[in-house]
């Protein structure tokens, strides 16, 4: 299979490595640990890419705080490494085949497991790096995506998407492999630049959204889930 993170084919199509979303995604975060507070003196985020994230939250933290985003990639990291300061660094590292000198406090994994060929064995890689986890996965798996294929075969093919999930189905493997939920939200999409087709989607949305969240998620989708986790050991095989 082809790397595709190290060949610039995911460059070529994305060629921010998405950091124009990172503000938006940063926020959320903010706000579900204001609501759920847990330890973040040491704070990492598995998968980086450009950093972004990482250098929206340290704005927020204190200053005690203590960032390093970990990416296989180095055409993320290229993007990313510019950013570092003595609060935050960046490495090329896989983090599930390392060993820490202590847990983080706080792991963050940000649109992760969608593009990952082994996501099992990365769940069983990262369960012990953390004392707390939190997941963005994108709910990508609903009636709106199944009536029309091609949006996932675009996903695929433009954003590296391989697996599409719904809250249900993850969580249960989240449980599975050690990562017990603490707190979860819905972050709504969010547009570049909306068709008109978008346009009236987003009403629907917004309408059946305020009546039924679930619901709305599992048949005209968009949403993804954002999952703040406390880690268990996992079992043994």
């Amino acid at each position: 299979m082809k790397d595709i993170y190290n060949d610039a084919t995911y460059l070529s199509h994305n060629p921010t490595w998405h950091e124009e979303d990172a503000p938006f995604k940063a926020e959320r975060i903010l706000s579900l640990l204001r609501h759920h507070p847990v330890p973040y003196q040491t704070v990492a985020e598995v998968g980086c890419g450009s950093g972004e994230i990482l250098v929206q939250l340290a704005r927020h933290m204190p200053p005690a705080t203590q960032f390093v985003g970990y990416d296989i990639s180095l055409d993320a990291l290229a993007i990313a490494q510019p950013k570092a300061t003595p609060q935050l660094r960046f490495e090329h590292l896989d983090l599930t085949q390392a060993t820490l000198p202590a847990p983080f406090d706080l792991l963050l994994v940000i649109d992760v497991l969608e593009h990952l060929t082994d996501y099992f064995a990365f769940l069983r890689g990262i369960v012990g790096k953390a004392r707390y986890t939190l997941f963005h996965i994108p709910l990508d798996m609903s009636v709106w995506s199944l009536l029309r294929e091609q949006m996932l075969l675009e996903s695929k093919a433009r954003v590296g998407h391989i697996h599409n999930f719904t809250e249900d189905f993850i969580l249960s493997v989240l449980a599975e492999y050690g990562f017990k939920v603490v707190a979860k939200r819905y972050t709504e999409p969010v547009y570049k630049n909306k068709t008109r087709k978008e346009h009236v989607l987003h009403w629907l949305r917004e309408g059946l959204y305020a009546v039924h969240p679930k619901f709305c998620t599992k048949t005209l989708g968009g949403y993804s889930l954002l999952v703040l986790t406390e880690n268990q050991d996992y079992p043994a095989a």
